[in-house]
């Protein structure tokens, strides 16, 4: 029987390898993989305690199994969301297996034995469970509370292999039942936990993908496709709640001579840090996504029109003290901006949009560098950047 689990631990190590190597980048699969090898070598280890040495079956085993089981169950707990106390963890592992192997080969105790041993397994089992029960996810997600019940289904069999075992409380039932329970749990926990980490990561990666579908390769904005979602969620709301809406149109001033003057990856470079400073500059309820070229969009929920151009304007100082780098030295640029807030007689996004886009070609009409309001008539100047 022990040697079918060790098996079973064999094969759930080498599907976790594999789930490390697809998703390098994520810190728990490494935990998982190297915690579950070494789970398994220390299992391995066990299985031979009828042909080979104490040393060997019980200390070494020992050495291999209870910092991998630790391993493997941190890295759930860091999937969870949690930082697990890995030092405590590590001076734990090692405390226990020092008792252990003075109670194997130092001065031999096989009930005292099963109990420290099983003691700390209860340990590893019941602080994941804990943690994956109070895990936050997003709803209809329900991955880590299953784990967490399976860890707690493996916690009770492994305090009633103990109870079983070392003080006889089988409840009337077979001697070896504890111990045919605790394999029996543990044959089917671990394979689902695997597939549940799986599951986990599968979806994890998939959520990747869709945010960088989501996201403009260079700038890390939101890019237009993202806008549209945001702009229909936004616009559905605002109707429903009678909230305030506006768009601020963003461009570049003189982006063209800016890229054939100082070159391409110069403007890069101006379109990099100006996304930064802007953002830097906007709410956390803004939205700030690139549209094309050198323009941009921020959507603003719940800001009225003056509120609107009190954030143009901090967006606009902000790009405008921005330093962008350069072969030939630090370079400056300017954003023109037209805002425009949803009213009653606009029909959709697009036509609140359009009007942002014709207040911010006024804007560039009245010499750069400035906010217009779709309602204004006439820009008040603003001092135009001397490197604009």
């Amino acid at each position: 029987m022990v040697l079918i689990y060790v098996g079973i631990n064999i094969g759930q190590t080498i599907v976790l390898f594999y789930l490390w190597s697809v998703q390098r980048n994520y810190p728990p699969a490494r935990d998982w993989a190297i915690g579950s090898f070494s789970f398994a070598t220390g299992l391995f280890l066990f299985a031979l305690r009828n042909v080979a040495p104490p040393v060997l079956s019980e200390v070494a085993s020992n050495l291999f199994l209870l910092p991998g089981l630790m391993l493997f169950n941190f890295g759930v707990v860091k999937a969870a969301g949690r930082v697990p106390p890995m030092k405590f963890g590590l001076v734990f592992c090692a405390v226990a297996c020092a008792i252990l192997a003075w109670f194997a080969v130092g001065d031999p105790n096989y009930p005292v034995a099963v109990i420290v041993h099983n003691a700390v397994i209860l340990a590893f089992y019941l602080y994941p469970a804990y943690v994956c029960l109070r895990a936050k996810t997003a709803t209809g997600n329900h991955t880590f509370r299953l784990i967490g019940i399976l860890f707690l289904m493996l916690a009770l069999a492994c305090a009633w292999r103990v109870a079983g075992g070392v003080f006889g409380l089988t409840f009337s039932f077979s001697p070896t039942l504890p111990r045919l329970f605790w394999i029996a749990t543990s044959l089917i926990c671990f394979p689902m936990i695997t597939v549940l980490l799986t599951l986990h990561t599968s979806q994890r990666l998939q959520e990747e993908i869709h945010a960088q579908a989501r996201r403009d390769a260079l700038t890390g904005a939101y890019n237009r496709r993202a806008f549209i979602e945001f702009a229909d969620k936004e616009w559905s709301r605002s109707l429903r709640q009678g909230a305030p809406l506006s768009i601020l149109s963003v461009d570049i001033d003189h982006f063209k001579s800016f890229n054939d003057l100082h070159g391409h990856p110069t403007g890069d470079a101006a379109l990099v840090e100006v996304s930064k400073s802007a953002q830097a500059a906007l709410r956390a309820s803004d939205i700030w996504c690139r549209h094309g070229g050198e323009e941009f969009i921020a959507l603003l929920p719940d800001t009225s029109i003056g509120q609107a151009l009190a954030v143009a304007e901090r967006l606009r100082l902000s790009v405008e003290r921005t330093t962008i780098p350069s072969p030939s030295g630090p370079l400056s640029v300017s954003v023109s901006i037209g805002v425009a807030e949803r009213t009653a007689r606009h029909e959709s996004v697009t036509e609140l949009l359009a009007i942002s886009d014709s207040a911010l070609y006024q804007a560039k009409a009245a010499g750069r560098n400035r906010v217009v309001a779709a309602a204004q008539k006439a820009p008040a100047p603003v001092r135009i950047a001397s490197s604009a």
